[in-house]
């Protein structure tokens, strides 16, 4: 059994909750796109709406966005029980969600849907998204130390 810190635990439990919040999240995001071809939350339109590419985009973004939540959780479950798999994993899964968080920043923010009122709502996601930059940190600092 694999043991971790108390920061590290807390931190994936908080990855945790936010990827779990997460699927839902992403399955209305699908849901909406595929039906009605808009979308207003998690990513609130820039004023001219959002183009017919970015909606394309935005529904492959999140169908694997969603996959890697899913994913996401099977690495906080492995982490809490001690799983070996479960540090690899999760650098795989944070990896995917630095990165996803990143192009979804550029791609929402080039748009120029970054304006009151949306403003709020993209920095909300990102302040919350900050300790999964920091669990992401520590597991690579332990990895890059020690290996897995």
């Amino acid at each position: 059994m694999v043991r971790h810190s108390r920061r590290t635990l807390l931190l994936a439990a908080w990855y945790g909750l936010y990827q779990a919040v997460h699927v839902p999240v992403n399955v209305r995001g699908l849901i909406l796109l595929r039906g009605r071809g808009a979308l207003d939350f998690p990513a609130p339109p820039p004023p001219g709406g959002w183009d017919s590419q970015a909606l394309a985009f935005f529904t492959g973004m999140a169908a694997l966005d969603l996959v890697n939540a899913l994913l996401s959780l099977v690495f906080v479950w492995g982490l809490f029980t001690g799983r070996r798999w479960a540090l690899p994993l999760g650098l795989v899964t944070l990896t995917v969600s630095v990165y996803a968080a990143l192009v979804f920043d550029y791609a929402t923010y080039a748009a120029g849907a970054w304006q009151p009122p949306a403003l709020g709502a993209y920095l909300f996601i990102n302040v919350a998204f900050v300790p999964a930059l920091w669990l992401y940190g520590q597991l690579l600092n332990r990895v890059l130390r020690s290996g897995f």
